[in-house]
């Protein structure tokens, strides 16, 4: 599916986009990467667009600090 990804740095609005291909559109809430030594990015609002056009959904991501990441996923106390 092809998805607009917008990404910015945090505490930034320095949106970049561009056009990406995904087995499935991502959901607000994930985490995604985009290639092996690129940043990871928290993905804050989708916006499905069901219209003709280029791209199925638009999706705003922000970049976070994966080591942050994994610590809330793997160690907060619930």
């Amino acid at each position: 599916m092809k998805v607009r990804l917008w990404t910015r740095s945090p505490g930034k609005y320095d949106w970049k986009n561009e056009v990406r291909e995904f087995a499935r559109i991502p959901m607000a809430g994930e985490c995604l990467t985009l290639g092996p030594n690129s940043p990871w990015y928290l993905v804050q609002l989708v916006v499905h667009t069901p219209y003709p056009g280029d791209c199925e959904a638009e999706v705003y991501t922000m970049q976070v600090d994966r080591d942050e990441v994994k610590q809330r996923a793997f160690y907060a106390r619930a």
